[in-house]
């Protein structure tokens, strides 16, 4: 592993540490390329509604001017890259396209955590078998995937699913084969392979690796040791290797403009 492109900060409320700090960690890996992506800002239509896992829309300056300032104190041939993790909500999301590029960034990464959109939806995590949610699931992000504007796809297998294996297995592969048609990349998290969530889910990495999608490792840092764990990682990648997987080690960031 030579980069990470899914590191978080404290103004997303649940990560914990410097942005320096993440860097040394990055540093002291021999790593070639960082990329902070924490949880992006959102316009909302309920009034008083809020995230609280997310930055501000007034923080987001502070984030990259931050980051900006960083990348000048990088070694000479380290690449540091400002990205943020979003969501794809169809109705909320060009008001957030318009406000991001207003600022230097430089990728997103689709983290779908919630389907339709926070205030009237479902969040991905929440066990279902409803397989009308899995559907939906499953379009919204092939529609976020196809619009070009997301360099890959954190925790592909977030949305929780436990109704019948097939109907899984079917939209499973369509994410997997459309992905593939588009080169983008599925990122296998390592913050849910430590903490033994429910993802990744060997299921789903089975079918990603029979489709031979691209495939990348995110660390979802957050906290600076989080960047690198070397046990860890050792363990990410038996497992992969188990299902024919090798991932690709360097992004190709897609631009938001």
């Amino acid at each position: 592993m030579i980069a990470n492109y899914h590191t978080h900060t404290p103004r997303c409320n649940h990560a914990v540490g410097r942005e320096a700090r993440y860097l040394a960690r990055a540093l002291e890996a021999d790593f070639k390329e960082l990329g902070f992506s924490d949880h992006t800002p959102y316009f909302f239509d309920e009034p008083g509604y809020y995230s609280s896992f997310r930055m501000r829309p007034e923080q987001l300056e502070d984030y990259v001017s931050t980051l900006l300032k960083l990348r000048e104190r990088c070694p000479e041939g380290f690449q540091l890259h400002i990205g943020l993790e979003a969501e794809y909500y169809p109705k909320l999301f060009p008001r957030l396209l318009d406000f991001l590029r207003q600022f230097p960034l430089d990728y997103l990464i689709l983290g779908q955590h919630a389907i339709f959109n926070e205030e009237e939806g479902v969040f991905s995590p929440v066990p279902t078998p409803d397989v009308r949610l899995l559907d939906q699931y499953r379009g919204q992000s092939l529609e976020a995937l196809e619009s070009g504007l997301f360099s890959y796809f954190a925790h592909p297998d977030l949305f929780c699913f436990t109704g019948d294996k097939a109907a899984y297995e079917k939209h499973v592969r369509a994410i997997c084969r459309r992905a593939k048609e588009l080169e983008i990349p599925l990122e296998f998290n390592l913050l849910g392979f430590s903490e033994g969530k429910h993802y990744p889910d060997p299921f789903f990495w089975r079918i990603v690796g029979e489709e031979g999608c691209p495939v990348i490792l995110g660390s979802d840092a957050h906290r600076p040791q989080d960047v690198w764990d070397p046990p860890l990682l050792e363990r990410a990648e038996g497992m992969l290797s188990s299902f024919g997987i090798r991932p690709i080690e360097t992004l190709r960031l897609h631009s938001i403009r």
